[in-house]
């Protein structure tokens, strides 16, 4: 058994929408339009309606609605279009997972509160293209929901052992498997042809200092992913930042008095990004 078997698995279990399939081989178009890409998209209502969602919700910050999938692809990009497909494909797309493994609106709880907050961050940086860290805080973690749907025997052992901690999940992974959830989740993001950036992210998250390459996304998202945790475990700022490894705050710039006062702010956007996402397309929203 190995990370890329795993993924190889996941096909049979896993129906990936046809949009996703459709953006990622226009994308390897040299002739690629943004004007084909978003034909594609509108297709399919449900990816549609969540992408324009997004593009009109508080973390783009827009002043007037964008209402046409051809004005989102103006907006966002071929690029970060491609990645926000992959994001909501995977919200569509994981089902099925045993509800004594991981509940599920927690899991995207957490998924989306890391991206926004991922996002902000790299805009206090001066990042640019800020949006592919949405989408890399987003999927940070998929490679639990693939070991969970493909060996949830293994699953129940290694959660077993952790008993609720998640601090020593990829440990407890790495005793069980020979391997963990960030390269299951890398080899993933490798198979979906995401970008490099996203890919060492998802490998290197809880490791921020074996990352090689892409060592500014990683950070961020090690980051925030220590925010959106504590924050869904009831930590006070100063606890949340204080799981952040040390070494990040010189490889970002920021620091914890830069970072506090806007902690209430991510977490207020997360929650309407969040709703935004993965609330019913029939849902009126506030």
């Amino acid at each position: 058994m190995s990370p890329d078997e795993l993924v190889r698995d996941i096909d049979q279990l896993v129906a990936l929408p046809e949009v996703f399939i459709q953006v990622n081989q226009m994308m390897e178009q040299p002739n690629c339009s943004s004007a084909k890409l978003a034909e594609i998209i509108s297709a399919d209502t449900d990816i549609s309606s969540r992408l324009l969602r997004l593009v009109n919700s508080s973390m783009y910050g827009l002043r007037s609605t964008v209402d046409t999938i051809s004005r989102a692809v103006t907006i966002a990009g071929t690029e970060e279009l491609r990645n926000l497909v992959s994001a909501t494909s995977a919200v569509r797309s994981f089902k099925g997972i045993p509800e004594h493994l991981i509940n599920m609106e927690d899991y995207w709880r957490h998924g989306v509160t890391t991206g926004v907050i991922a996002k902000s961050l790299a805009q206090q940086c001066n990042v640019l293209h800020s949006e592919r860290l949405f989408v890399a805080g987003m999927l940070h973690d998929v490679g639990r929901l693939v070991i969970y749907l493909t060996i949830p025997d293994k699953a129940t052992d290694i959660l077993s052992i952790t008993g609720g901690d998640e601090w020593i999940l990829a440990d407890a992974e790495d005793h069980v498997l020979g391997f963990n959830h960030m390269e299951v989740g890398a080899a993933l993001m490798k198979s979906w042809q995401l970008p490099d950036s996203i890919i060492s992210v998802v490998q290197n998250h809880h490791n921020p200092t074996r990352a090689t390459d892409y060592k500014l996304d990683v950070s961020l998202v090690h980051m925030a992913l220590a925010i959106a945790r504590g924050q869904m475990t009831g930590l006070s700022v100063e606890e949340m930042l204080w799981a952040i490894e040390p070494s990040i705050w010189q490889e970002t710039g920021l620091s914890p008095e830069k970072i506090t006062p806007h902690v209430d702010e991510m977490l207020k956007m997360s929650l309407d990004t969040m709703k935004m996402i993965l609330s019913p397309i029939d849902q009126k929203q506030a």
